[in-house]
């Protein structure tokens, strides 16, 4: 698993970008959050965990989990 931490979350939109901690940015949609209650919790700065999968638009993040 991947670490990083989230950049920026549109809730209306359902998708943001997490940053890596070496600087990578990564698209991730609501849906590839674990438990859909954390939702409301992917504020910017927040840490996570998360699988990279590539898809057709390039790698994103699934399996999104919050560190603490």
């Amino acid at each position: 698993m991947k670490t990083g931490r989230i950049k920026w979350f549109n809730p209306s939109e359902s998708y943001g970008y997490i940053i890596l901690f070496d600087g990578t940015e990564v698209y991730f949609h609501a849906t590839g959050v674990r438990q859909s209650g954390f939702i409301n919790d992917l504020n910017p700065g927040t840490d996570v965990c998360f699988d990279l999968i590539l898809t057709k638009g390039g790698m994103e993040a699934q399996n999104i989990d919050l560190i603490g």
